[in-house]
C-alpha cells in the first residue's frame, strides 16, 4: 500500500511496531504541498520516502524493521544503520528534519559519496559509501577537490 499524499495522514493498517510510524505521519501533515511523503507496508515493517517538491533539496527515505531502522540520504553515501530504540528514532527524526532544514552537503566522487548532515545542536553526522567497481581505490584527498553540493531546504 502507497500513500503519496502529503496533506492527509498516511492511510496504513501497519501495526504500532514500526517505531517510525509516527514520524513518517507527522512529516506528511507537515511538508503538505512542498514534498510527496510515500509510506508502503512491506513484510516485517515499512519503508518511507520522502521527495521535495524543490529541485534542489534533498530526498531521503528509510526502512524501518521494527527492530532495526536504516536511513538513506546520499547517493551512495549518508546510509545510518540503527537500532529502533528511542534514541535511534530521535536521530533519524533529527536527521530528517535537518535534511528539510538543508543542512546537509554531499561530495561526490566516482562510486562514491560522503554525506554530512548538521543537526540542529550543531553536531555533524558524516557518513561515506560507495559502489566503486572491483580493485578501485578511493583517491587520496578525494573529499578535498571532489564536487561538492549543499541542498536547499525544502521551503
Amino acid at each position: 500500500m502507497t500513500d503519496q499524499r502529503g496533506s492527509d495522514e498516511p492511510n496504513t493498517d501497519q501495526s504500532p511496531r514500526t517505531p517510525t510510524l509516527k514520524v513518517a505521519r507527522q512529516l506528511a501533515a507537515e511538508l503538505a504541498g512542498v514534498a510527496t511523503v510515500e509510506i508502503d507496508s512491506i513484510e516485517g515493517g515499512i519503508s518511507v520516502g520522502v521527495t521535495p517538491r524543490t529541485p534542489d533539496a534533498r530526498a531521503f527515505g528509510w526502512t524501518d524493521f521494527s527492530d532495526e531502522l536504516v536511513l538513506g540520504v546520499g547517493e551512495h553515501g549518508g546510509r545510518w544503520e540503527l537500532e529502533a530504540g528511542p534514541e535511534d528514532v530521535a536521530m533519524l527524526e533529527d536527521i530528517a528534519r535537518s535534511v528539510i532544514a538543508g543542512r546537509v552537503r554531499e561530495v561526490f566522487a566516482p562510486g562514491r559519496s560522503a554525506v554530512s548532515v548538521t543537526l540542529a545542536d550543531g553536531s555533524v553526522e558524516t557518513e561515506i559509501g560507495g559502489a566503486a567497481p572491483a580493485g578501485c581505490l578511493p583517491l587520496p584527498f578525494w573529499r578535498r577537490w571532489s564536487r561538492s553540493v549543499k541542498y536547499a531546504p525544502y521551503r
